[in-house]
């Protein structure tokens, strides 16, 4: 009976092990978490909204202007900004890395924004026009490209293939064990 114990105990590990620990917080999140004062709103129904993506590091300059810039626009856009702090967290930074991937970028740095399939690598107040003009496009798209839906739906199928085929080898595994311990007692 300990055995079995401790094998169910190995494989919650094991699963635990498998998913990744990814956080997200809000834009307002983010201002309360950097100290800057907020003037936009929290948006109702959030989920029938195009997402906007944020990579940030904690205590970034660029990052603190952009989600100020963002912050005093946000509310003209029907958008909800989702924003992912990397610097201290190495799941979100496993993401991050991700994400760029998909757009053919190697981040090394940030603020990294993720409108549609249009991205922004750092941050200047000479992008302020071509990111209100991404965002407009955004709203404007009656299907709009959501890079992150997209990689969390394509990576969360292949966690659950990898999780179902581990199961069974460990079911496998653990049966053929028993099995040659019923075997040799007798």
């Amino acid at each position: 009976m300990k055995k079995v114990i401790f094998a169910v105990f190995c494989f919650v590990l094991l699963i635990g092990c498998i998913k990744a620990d990814v956080v997200s917080e809000t834009l307002l999140d983010a201002c309360k978490s950097e100290g800057i004062s907020c003037v936009s709103k929290a948006k109702d129904d959030v989920e029938s909204l195009p997402n906007v993506y944020l990579f940030r590091g904690e205590g970034c300059t660029y990052c603190n202007r952009l989600i100020t810039f963002l912050d005093s626009i946000i509310d003209n856009y029907d958008v909800n900004v989702v924003v992912y702090e990397v610097s201290n967290n190495v799941d979100n930074k496993n993401f991050y890395r991700k994400v760029g991937s998909l757009f053919d970028f190697n981040p090394s740095g940030y603020p990294y924004l993720v409108i549609g399939e249009d991205t922004f690598d750092g941050y200047s107040s000479e992008d302020d026009d071509n990111i209100k003009d991404s965002l407009l496009s955004l709203t404007m798209n009656d299907e709009p490209y959501d890079v992150v839906n997209y990689l969390n739906s394509s990576s969360s199928n292949t966690n659950d293939v990898a999780v179902i085929i581990i199961m069974l080898c460990f079911i496998i595994g653990f049966g053929a064990y028993l099995g040659f311990k019923i075997k040799s007692k007798n």
